[in-house]
C-alpha cells in the first residue's frame, strides 16, 4: 500500500508478482500479475525471461547466463559481477570445532563431493555408482575428500562414508551458513547444478558442474570451473524424473571428472 520509486520483482511465481502489481510505483522492473491473473512482463527486457519460463524449447535454445538476463531486465551494465556471501565469525568458529575438520590433512588439497540434489529435480543428480566410481578413482592419497550434503543426504552420505572409511563426513545437520563455511575449506567442489554449487561460486572456488536436464548456459562459473554434460545432450529437459534407459547424468563417467580435476589443480 505504500509508493515507492522502483519496485523489483524478478521471480515469476504469481504471488510475488501479485504484489508487485499492487505495489504503487514510478517504475517497475521484472514481473507483475495482471488483471485477468497472469504474470506478465512489467517491461519488454523482462519478456524474454517470461518466454523461457513457460516454453522449454526457447529455454533450451537460450545462451545467455542467468545473471545476464537479470542484469539486462535491470538495466544494468555487463560485465556480471560475480556473487557474494557472507559467512560470519560465529559460523566459522562452530564449523572449525567440529570433529570432522580435524581428519583433514593441511598438505592435500580438499575436494568436496556434493552427492545431493534436493527434491524438485531428482533427475539433476549423478548415480551413486558414478559417485563410487569417482571416489575409488580419486582415492586417499592426493586428497582431502569432503562430503557436502543436507537432511536429505543423510543415508547416500553414510552409506558413502561406510564403505570408504577415508572420506571425511561433514554432516548434514548445519544451517545454510554454517554449510556455506564448510564449502568455505575447500579448494575445489563438484556438484549436480544445486545449492552448493552457487554458494562455491559466491565464495570463489573452483567448480566442476555436473549438468542433466538443467541450462548449463544459464550458470555463470565466472572462469573459475568447469562444467560437464552428456554429448548426447537431454531428452527429459526440465522434467523430474528421467524417462530414458540411461539418463544423461549417468553418461558423464569419472574419467571426465578425473581430468577437470587434474586440469583445476595442476
Amino acid at each position: 500500500a505504500e509508493e515507492y520509486d522502483i519496485v523489483i520483482n524478478l521471480d515469476t511465481s504469481k504471488f510475488s508478482s501479485a504484489i508487485a502489481a499492487n505495489a504503487s510505483a514510478k517504475e517497475k522492473f521484472g514481473f507483475v500479475l495482471s488483471k485477468k491473473g497472469f504474470v506478465e512482463a512489467a517491461t519488454e527486457s523482462a519478456q524474454q525471461w517470461l518466454e523461457m519460463s513457460a516454453f522449454d524449447d526457447v529455454k533450451k535454445a537460450n545462451t545467455k547466463s542467468y545473471p545476464q538476463i537479470m542484469y539486462e531486465i535491470l538495466g544494468l551494465d555487463l560485465p556480471v559481477k560475480p556473487p557474494i556471501i557472507h559467512i560470519t565469525e560465529k559460523d566459522r568458529a562452530k564449523i572449525a570445532a567440529k570433529d570432522f575438520v580435524k581428519n583433514i590433512t593441511s598438505q592435500k588439497p580438499v575436494i568436496g563431493l556434493n552427492v545431493g540434489v534436493g527434491t524438485k529435480w531428482p533427475s539433476k543428480g549423478w548415480p551413486l555408482k558414478k559417485w563410487q566410481n569417482l571416489i575409488e578413482k580419486l582415492g586417499n592419497d592426493k586428497y582431502n575428500l569432503l562430503l557436502l550434503g543436507g537432511p536429505e543426504e543423510i543415508a547416500i552420505m553414510n552409506q558413502l562414508k561406510e564403505k570408504y572409511k577415508y572420506l571425511i563426513n561433514t554432516g548434514c545437520d548445519n544451517s545454510l551458513l554454517e554449510f556455506s563455511a564448510i564449502v568455505d575449506l575447500c579448494d575445489l567442489v563438484i556438484t549436480a547444478d544445486t545449492l552448493a554449487l552457487h554458494i562455491a561460486s559466491a565464495l570463489d572456488k573452483k567448480i566442476i558442474a555436473l549438468f542433466g536436464p538443467t541450462s548449463s548456459n544459464e550458470i555463470e562459473l565466472y572462469g573459475k570451473g568447469i562444467k560437464l554434460s552428456s554429448a548426447d545432450g537431454c531428452k527429459c529437459y526440465y522434467k523430474k524424473y528421467c524417462s530414458q534407459e540411461i539418463s544423461c547424468t549417468e553418461k558423464i563417467n569419472a574419467e571426465m571428472v578425473i581430468e577437470a580435476v587434474d586440469n583445476l589443480l595442476k
